[in-house]
């Protein structure tokens, strides 16, 4: 059985997560479940406090794209990041180097269907321990780079509604007041919250799907479509 992901509402979301000193088998197993519930999610990343657990611990699995190369220097060595996934980051410290900031919509998977865009800077460097406790240096820029500040902010109980402009977060603030709302409710009635299943709904607007398909064509697809309503996406975004 998968992992729960905690969702936004839920006190350990704002938790800073502690130092990990063991390296054994027990992180090894907690890497490979959380892999497991962040894929069955359809995520890139997850964070510690995302499965209940302050400690800074997080992995990441970014697709490669021909279009958006994915620079990474590891320990000094230039390598494909297709090499590096997926990765479990303990102790992650980043630091952001010189590098312009851009816009990009981000989600989350313990804000379930809520987006927007977030400026992070584009190249990063990042120092972490793997599952070995073995010291990595790595720079990366372009979606990985922001995967990990996303996830290394999680560990620091940083949100990444926190991270937007008060334009931006006033167009979901309903949304993510609904959700705290549903959490709560839950958490008092003794439940567990737990990600909703993803329904397409023939007739209505998939947005996200429509700029999915426009502007990248990464292996994980964030909502399914059929086969035909694929095509009807691609033609939208193509213009005829």
């Amino acid at each position: 059985m998968s992992l729960r992901i905690t969702q936004y509402g839920e006190a350990i979301l704002l938790q800073k997560g502690k130092e990990i000193v063991s390296f054994d088998k027990t992180l090894s197993s907690l890497a490979n479940e959380m892999l497991e519930a962040m894929d069955e999610a359809e995520g890139i990343g997850l964070a510690a406090q995302q499965i209940g657990q302050a400690i800074r611990f997080c992995v990441v699995d970014v697709p490669e794209h021909p279009d958006y190369p994915i620079n990474c220097i590891l320990d000094g060595k230039r390598l494909a990041s297709s090499i590096l996934m997926p990765m479990a980051l303990a102790n992650p410290v980043v630091e952001l180097l010189p590098s312009d900031e851009f816009f990009y919509e981000e989600g989350c998977l313990s804000f379930p269907e809520i987006r927007g865009d977030v400026a992070r800077p584009e190249c990063i460097r990042v120092t972490y321990q793997d599952l070995d406790g073995v010291k990595h240096e790595l720079e990366c820029d372009g979606l990985l780079a922001r995967c990990i500040q996303h996830e290394v902010d999680h560990l620091n109980g940083i949100l990444f509604i926190d991270r937007m402009e008060k334009k931006v977060y006033s167009e979901i603030k309903r949304e993510v007041k609904d959700l705290k709302r549903r959490t709560l409710a839950c958490l008092e009635s003794g439940n567990l919250p737990t990600i909703p299943k993803k329904e397409l709904f023939i007739g209505k607007k998939c947005t996200y799907a429509v700029k999915y398909l426009r502007e990248t064509n990464f292996n994980k697809s964030k909502c399914k479509i059929s086969k035909e309503l694929s095509k009807v996406f691609e033609k939208m975004g193509s213009g005829d």
